[in-house]
């Protein structure tokens, strides 16, 4: 070889070895832009509504069964600053959507080798629970402890093909976690079906809450694992194929009409208003104009006395045919999978349509 020759290839390596070699580690190292969501924050719609630039917000307004549930116009999203909820660096990402249910994603494509097996994964911190108020309804604390009864769950799942819907049919999604007042990692792994994959950071809930939160950090993606795909027929978050069987459910049971005809319902536990007006068949506005001192709906407390009948009306009224029925109402459960029941029940009692005073919505 001549030595002119052999001088351009040693140049040549020299340049471009560093290359392929910083090629390399980018392809096995964390492939996502700004995982730990430090920000710069950018707008998704509304100043209310923020994300860091890399990051793609996906949510859903249905099913609306209740006026609560999958409520976007009610979901704010921005950094969160402060620890715990923030397990590093400057910012987690909050979302939160208090008094209501809301489903969303935080989504993010990024290259890849083709068909490569990756893994995706992400920390999350739920905090969703019911302050403590008195028999007026007033709010006596401002923190509470974050509970199971929301139905709340995050998973992150993993488009192969690269696609930005978290309900698309071909999506990998790893078990559901419930990191209530702490850190859990979730984490999946996928085969590419190109050259390009989406991770998806989802949340969700069955019942709305006066404190609705939940805190994102430390996303992953990277090159290996064990690859895999998704089977077929695999049903996704939030839109089950079978509804669950409930596993418990609210019994109400009218009562008789008084001498005067009245019909006067107590509150027992385990009622709700949607479920009273059912059981008499009378319309939740009927009994809220029967009862004036009532301020919503989405409040009644065990003892209260609720008009239904007036007297006089004994026979007349749409109540007087459905006082010899005991009625099952079914409430929203969440199935061995994770999937949400898409007809939920209505708000159980203590719960609100709109925020209390001196609470952000």
């Amino acid at each position: 070889m001549r030595p002119f020759r052999l001088l351009l290839i040693v140049i040549a390596a020299a340049i471009f070895a560093p290359l392929a070699l910083g090629f390399v580690s980018a392809q096995t190292g964390n492939l996502l832009q700004d995982p730990s969501f430090e920000g710069p924050y950018v707008s998704r719609g509304r100043p209310d509504l923020n994300t860091p630039s890399p990051w793609g917000l996906w949510t859903v307004d249905s099913p609306r069964n209740y006026e609560w549930q999958n409520r976007t116009d009610r979901l704010f999203a921005f950094p969160h600053p402060a620890a715990p909820e923030r397990r590093e660096g400057n910012n987690s990402l909050n979302l939160s959507g208090g008094y209501v249910t809301f489903t969303a994603a935080v989504y993010q494509t990024v290259t890849v080798p083709d068909r490569a097996n990756v893994v995706g994964s992400a920390w999350a911190w739920l905090h969703t629970c019911n302050l403590a108020k008195n028999a007026q309804g007033q709010i006596i604390a401002e923190t509470c402890a974050s509970a199971v009864e929301s139905g709340a769950y995050v998973r992150v799942g993993i488009d192969p093909t690269g696609g930005t819907n978290p309900y698309g049919a071909g999506v990998i999604w790893s078990n559901n976690i419930t990191p209530h007042d702490r850190w859990e990692q979730a984490s999946v792994s996928a085969t590419a079906a190109g050259t390009s994959v989406t991770l998806f950071i989802f949340v969700t809930q069955a019942w709305p809450a006066d404190l609705n939160k939940v805190y994102f950090e430390d996303a992953s993606l990277t090159v290996g694992g064990a690859g895999g795909t998704a089977p077929a027929g695999s049903p996704v978050p939030g839109v089950p194929t079978v509804v669950p069987t409930p596993a418990t459910a609210s019994f109400v049971t009218p009562q008789t009409p008084r001498a005067d005809g009245s019909i006067v319902h107590i509150v027992m536990p385990g009622d709700t208003m949607a479920a009273i007006a059912f059981a008499y068949g009378v319309p939740v506005d009927e009994i809220m104009a029967l009862n004036p001192l009532l301020r919503s709906p989405r409040y009644i407390r065990i003892g209260q006395e609720l008009l239904i009948q007036e007297a006089g009306t004994a026979g007349t009224g749409s109540a007087g045919g459905a006082v010899a029925q005991a009625t099952r109402v079914t409430v929203p459960q969440v199935d061995g999978a994770g999937y949400l029941n898409t007809t939920p029940g209505p708000t159980p009692v203590g719960m609100f349509l709109t925020p209390s005073p001196g609470l952000p919505g």
